[in-house]
């Protein structure tokens, strides 16, 4: 099966604390489907989702051999069967990366679409780090060549091994920033344990001095390592650190042999900001069905927030 690290039954259990659940299509005693997810309870409602952390999921199948026209069908046929094996919910959302098994994964989009869930589009860009150091450097922008050679001179690039160092930095971040917290960091430390002790995840961070200034969490597996989690100072110290972190994390890729995926594309300024890194644009899918009167409570929340807004604006 060609799946992402992600669908790790290791990965799943961390993140989850061991409650996820999945569809299975079978072949005799062989697995030839799975279509894991997270059931939660949402109010009176029943929701799927993806577990934290993870940013792609969907589904794994087994296509087998013969003519891509016949692996098409097997493929459209086995997730088919995933999707009618989930149970009664009143919304779904995943991920899906289309590229999965040579690019046959695209199709899930349309069983996805002829059982009623609506598809959308996501961005990402994926660089190459199998390519030689030199041409991956001549690949970045000439600014960003400089802020990176200026951003060398003033801080230093370290891993960190406290899980707890990495989510106090950034619950700090988010806070003088004036945001709001959206992440469940609840089973955060056993990921980081599970991926330090498999070898296959790891944070960096860029320090001045021993003053953090901005920090990332790593992982890989299967070919491709995700850009999974970051963070930075916003007291305006951050001269160059943001593109430091991803050029290291591109020699790490590099070393492992591995294509780093920048993991997310939400608006025009990240697009400018991720594409001088000589990477290409990457789409994933986004699957998503709401259904009555989930989809009417939803309407409601974001009226009301929106008029909240107007009136003290």
């Amino acid at each position: 099966m060609n799946f992402s690290v992600f669908h790790e039954p290791w990965w799943l259990s961390a993140t989850t604390g061991g409650r996820f659940e999945e569809s299975v299509v079978k072949l005799g005693s062989s697995i030839i489907g799975r279509l894991p997810y997270v059931m939660q309870n949402m109010g009176p409602f029943r929701v799927v989702r993806m577990p934290p952390f993870t940013h792609v999921l969907g589904p794994v199948v087994t296509a087998g051999d013969g003519k891509p026209q016949t692996r098409l069908t097997r493929r459209l046929s086995i997730v088919r069967d995933l999707i009618d094996q989930l149970p009664p919910n009143f919304y779904f959302h995943q991920h899906l990366d289309p590229s999965l098994d040579d690019g046959l994964a695209l199709a899930d989009g349309l069983a996805f679409q002829e059982s009623n869930f609506t598809v959308s589009t996501q961005y990402t860009f994926d660089i190459d780090c199998r390519r030689d150091v030199d041409e991956m450097w001549a690949a970045l922008y000439l600014k960003t060549r400089q802020h990176i050679r200026r951003a060398e001179r003033e801080y230093s690039i370290r891993k960190v091994d406290d899980a707890k160092f990495f989510v106090e930095f950034y619950l700090k971040n988010l806070k003088a920033s004036g945001r709001v917290n959206r992440i469940d960091f609840s089973n955060f430390y056993a990921l980081f344990s599970e991926t330090s002790t498999r070898g296959c995840g790891t944070i960096l961070a860029a320090f001045l001095n021993d003053v953090p200034i901005a920090m990332t969490f790593l992982v890989w597996g299967h070919g491709t390592m995700y850009y999974l989690l970051s963070t930075r100072a916003v007291d305006g110290q951050d001269h160059g650190a943001a593109s430091l972190l991803i050029w290291n994390a591109m020699l790490r890729a590099h070393e492992l042999g591995v294509v780093l995926d920048l993991d997310g594309v939400y608006s025009s300024g990240t697009v400018r900001f991720l594409s001088n890194f000589g990477g290409k644009i990457k789409t994933r899918l986004i699957i998503r069905r709401s259904r009555m009167p989930y989809r009417a409570l939803q309407h409601v929340k974001r009226y009301f927030v929106r008029d909240e807004t107007h009136r003290f604006t």
